[in-house]
């Protein structure tokens, strides 16, 4: 299993945050233009820790994302969708997305 680890820095070691989460929770949609789409869905205790995380962020903050320890690439925070229940295997869960944005150095 695979995990992937988001940062939150706020330039303040005290604020900073990580949070880990298992790929068994997560799928990858990569878009145009190094838009990722990052699909969250689980028991809504997980979820709602990892919906915490990012309700905070405001648009355009910068969200290093490390995917299975191969280094932290820096992604801007663009947005995330609003909780929906849903249902796998007969057992009720929660789904949201987060929108993230590849940060491009300008030449």
């Amino acid at each position: 299993m695979a995990k992937i680890v988001f940062h939150r820095v706020s330039g303040s070691k005290k604020k900073d945050k990580s949070l880990d989460v298992d790929d068994k929770f997560i799928s990858l949609q990569n878009r145009h233009e190094g838009t990722m789409i990052v699909k969250f869905k689980g028991p809504e205790e997980k979820i709602m820790e990892i919906c915490q995380f990012f309700d905070g962020l405001d648009d355009m903050e910068t969200v290093p994302v490390d995917i299975d320890d191969t280094g932290a690439v820096e992604h801007y925070f663009r947005g995330i969708s609003p909780i929906r229940d849903d249902e796998e295997d007969g057992l009720p869960i929660k789904k949201f997305n987060v929108t993230l944005q590849l940060r491009k150095e300008l030449i």
